[in-house]
């Protein structure tokens, strides 16, 4: 009995413990920056701030750091027409990467917005 009760308490401990650290993997300058952006694109003021905040939080809670780096990296190389920027835009890792990305967007938009 008390060490299922113990096995219970470690899985929930260790659970609470990775999506802590998870959603926290992110930079308070890359969370300012997001921030910043999704402002200067909408309203600059406390009620965007707030709305914006909540975004890079709820991306945050779905995407490592790593992961959105990646896929902001990708991002800026699909915006590009060169012969190599096209032949990226076909790479596999680099579409899982981006559709992660905005599907964690999207879920930001939902709670958020």
């Amino acid at each position: 009995m008390i060490n299922k009760l113990f096995v219970s308490i470690s899985l929930i401990l260790a659970t609470l413990l990775f999506n802590k650290s998870h959603s926290n993997d992110f930079p308070t300058l890359a969370r300012s920056e997001f921030v910043f952006a999704c402002m200067s694109s909408n309203a600059s003021n406390r009620d965007f701030m707030a709305k914006c905040s909540c975004a890079i939080d709820e991306i945050a809670k779905r995407i490592t750091f790593k992961e959105y780096a990646q896929a902001e990296a990708i991002a800026r190389l699909w915006e590009g027409n060169s012969p190599r920027e096209e032949a990226f835009k076909s790479v596999g890792l680099s579409k899982d990467r981006m559709q992660k990305l905005f599907r964690a967007q999207a879920a930001s938009e939902l709670e958020c917005f």
